[in-house]
């Protein structure tokens, strides 16, 4: 009696043909990953924002983060070319890891806001911190962080007024300053935070910035291989991007995407909250303002709220501001633009 084959004709023929669909499959990946790579704009400028962003804590982005805290900074004396929006600029920072060239100690005038005050898309020289000190004749210090709100900007307030020893203190409020909120912060922790008299207000002690850094650095180097891989390659950041569309196309009107991501854990209606002067993320900002103000004047500094947004929330702030002592600056000519 013959023996049987030990494989029949059929399964080789089925492996064959799935090898093979296997390696089309990688050879279209491989070349949408160079495609991408070259054009990242070919999706669109969103993919591009996510593809090319470095505002991450991951391999590449300029942030480290502060585990007690919860907050991101960024890390010093660190250079790169930066990508928003269809802008690219040069990202420079100093020995505290904010865009100052040079970095003044003491200094006349710090500024602390989102990316606006940052500088998103612009060099150092087109700066709000720098244009304010060619203009002012002061030494100005820039504290801004792209994404930052009153949650960030107190507490880089009580970090570092000792060590600027300003005598202006100057508070950016741009109109999604409301809304992040309820991305950084549960609302037990905003509650927490109201709850504490101005003159109590206390936070976790920082982690040295050397230990952040060197914490950052070991987790990047321990990435798992597949882990790498989704950082760096364009294809995964497509699949994200993807990801990121379905969440926002998801949300019921009036909800921002961003409150789809797990670190929001929770939908707002951003219209809502922002306008809303008993909202919990106004009952924060309220707070924090007085803190500011309050800390501010110990330091024999005075607070200078600017607000970069016009109609109820221009209106609230200006109460908010006026209750705690603190100075407005009414920018309503400004927003208005050239006539």
């Amino acid at each position: 009696m013959p023996l049987r084959p030990t494989s029949s004709p059929i399964a080789a023929r089925v492996a064959i043909r799935l090898g093979l669909v296997v390696m089309a499959i990688l050879v279209v990946l491989g070349v949408l990953e160079v495609v991408l790579r070259n054009r990242p704009t070919l999706l669109g400028d969103a993919y591009a924002n996510g593809a090319l962003s470095r505002y991450t804590v991951r391999a590449g982005g300029i942030y480290y983060r502060d585990r007690t805290l919860r907050m991101n900074f960024m890390i010093p004396n660190f250079e790169t070319t930066m990508y928003a929006n269809g802008y690219m600029w040069h990202h420079q920072t100093d020995a505290l890891g904010f865009r100052n060239a040079p970095l003044h100690i003491p200094a006349d005038v710090v500024v602390l806001g989102d990316s606006l005050v940052y500088g998103q898309g612009v060099d150092f020289e087109d700066t709000l911190g720098n244009r304010l000190e060619e203009r002012s004749g002061l030494r100005v210090v820039n504290l801004g962080l792209q994404g930052d709100c009153a949650f960030q900007e107190a507490y880089r307030l009580t970090a570092y007024i000792e060590v600027f020893k300003p005598r202006f203190v100057v508070y950016v409020f741009t109109s999604n300053d409301i809304e992040d909120l309820y991305v950084y912060l549960s609302d037990a922790a905003m509650e927490a935070f109201i709850a504490q008299p101005v003159d109590a207000v206390r936070y976790p002690e920082r982690i040295p910035p050397d230990v952040a850094l060197r914490e950052r650095d070991e987790r990047i180097r321990h990435r798992p291989f597949w882990k790498r891989v989704e950082d760096e390659s364009y294809v995964f950041k497509m699949g994200r991007f993807i990801q990121y569309l379905w969440r926002g196309a998801g949300l019921p009107a009036g909800v921002p995407i961003a409150a789809a991501a797990p670190s929001a854990g929770r939908r707002v209606d951003r219209n809502q909250v922002s306008v809303d002067p008993a909202s919990l993320g106004w009952r924060y900002t309220d707070h924090a303002i007085a803190y500011m103000t309050s800390l501010s004047r110990r330091h024999d500094a005075r607070l200078l709220v600017v607000p970069i947004t016009g109609g109820r929330q221009f209106e609230i702030l200006r109460e908010v501001a006026q209750r705690h002592g603190a100075t407005f600056v009414d920018t309503t000519e400004f927003m208005q633009g050239p006539v």
